[in-house]
């Protein structure tokens, strides 16, 4: 009985043993570490040498302020306040990416040097109040002011030295925008015309003065 038991023993061993021995090479090929196969989060945020790859941007008109709307009695018009304007979308120069808000900031710099349009803002500075104080109108009728700007966006790609020939290690996009050349009118709510005097007449001008 003894015996039998000792047999029984030493068989169920080797079975493990052979178990092993078969396994786990195979196991080490399929199943390499994880930093063989991709870089970790903060390695794909510690590039030392980027290179960003950007899309032709986007430019889009885009309504910034518009006044509350007045009814103008007089034979010639009358002026429209523009001191009281409000803001529709407050702008930010920004981007982001899927490496940090380091790499967001080094890729908006990135796009702003090679962009054809001079003049846009540094990262994180907002649209200024549009600060003409009145515009004039020569007859009467219900008017109010707007103020549009052109808003600039693009997406990215970041090649980052060591990470492979041709291979993106980070995305993203930036947003910004004409900080000087926002155009302002008046909107006549019987007839409203263009992309932003439209819009603004749509918010603004079924409301009393």
């Amino acid at each position: 009985m003894q015996r039998a038991r000792s047999v029984r023993w030493a068989g169920a061993v080797a079975l493990v043993l052979a178990a092993v021995g078969c396994t786990t090479p195979h196991r080490d090929r399929a199943l390499p570490a994880p930093t063989a196969t991709a870089p970790t989060a903060s390695a794909a945020a510690d590039c030392a040498y980027p290179r960003y790859e950007f899309t032709p941007d986007v430019r889009t008109e885009t309504l910034t302020y518009v006044t509350p709307a007045v009814t103008l009695t007089a034979p010639d018009g009358g002026p429209v306040d523009f001191s009281h304007a409000l803001a529709v979308r407050p702008l930010t120069a920004t981007a982001v990416s899927s490496a940090g808000g380091a790499d967001a900031r080094h890729a908006y710099d990135a796009f702003v040097r090679q962009s054809r349009t001079p003049g846009l803002p540094e990262f994180g500075k907002p649209l200024k109040p549009y600060s003409n104080p009145t515009a004039g109108v020569g007859k009467p009728g219900r008017f109010l002011g707007y103020a549009f700007n052109w808003v600039i966006t693009s997406s990215f790609v970041r090649h980052c030295a060591g990470t492979g020939a041709g291979r993106p290690d980070a995305v993203g996009s930036v947003t910004s925008f004409q900080a000087d050349f926002p155009l302002a009118g008046t909107v006549d709510c019987a007839e409203p015309a263009g992309q932003s005097g439209r819009e603004a007449a749509r918010l603004m001008c079924g409301a009393d003065a």
